[in-house]
């Protein structure tokens, strides 16, 4: 264990476990798994000139820290960090297929190419399918989901700095929708 000064609590000194690492051995083997980061590669190649919202590793780094503080915020287990890290970090992976085919749902898109992946690195069948079930949902409007979905949506929005976007002016997201200030 590693101490590091923190002035905020009362002992002075918070205890970080490096253990917490192995926890997250099935998400390290997804960002360092070829197929995944060739997916965030074709993410950021069709999003080239892109004036938006862009789809690469920051924004699913984004979504991941702040789906689990919602995630643990709402109530959820802590030892699921890698599931909600997990979803978060797949949740656009297929996001280069829409640009290919405008008919395309990136998130239905998202989720057919997650499973596999998942199961090679060692998600449970069913873990997969929940995973990939919150992936294909991440969509639709928070409150229309529950649990792991609901989570990676409202964390999805949360993760935009529309406040400080240059081009927020052109963006087609209605007022109402864009992330204006900080919430986590």
């Amino acid at each position: 264990m590693r101490s590091l000064p923190c002035f905020w609590f009362k002992r002075g000194v918070c205890t970080l476990s490096l253990s917490s690492s192995k926890q997250m051995e099935r998400v390290n083997a997804l960002l360092n798994h070829p197929t995944y980061q060739g997916w965030i590669i074709a993410n950021n190649q069709a999003e080239q000139g892109r004036d938006f919202c862009r789809h690469g590793v920051e924004h699913a780094f984004d979504v991941a820290r702040i789906a689990y503080a919602l995630w643990l915020d709402c109530g959820g287990n802590p030892l699921a960090k890698d599931i909600v890290y997990a979803t978060a970090l797949l949740h656009d992976v297929g996001r280069w297929q829409q640009y290919a085919d405008p008919d395309v749902d990136h998130a239905a898109a998202s989720a057919e190419l997650a499973e596999p992946l998942l199961l090679e690195v060692g998600y449970h069948p069913e873990v997969a399918a929940e995973i990939c079930r919150a992936v294909r949902a991440h969509r639709k409007e928070a409150e229309q989901e529950r649990g792991l979905a609901q989570v990676i949506s409202q964390a999805d929005k949360l993760s935009r700095p529309c406040f400080l976007c240059p081009s927020r002016a052109k963006c087609a997201w209605p007022e109402q929708k864009k992330n204006k200030e900080l919430i986590y």
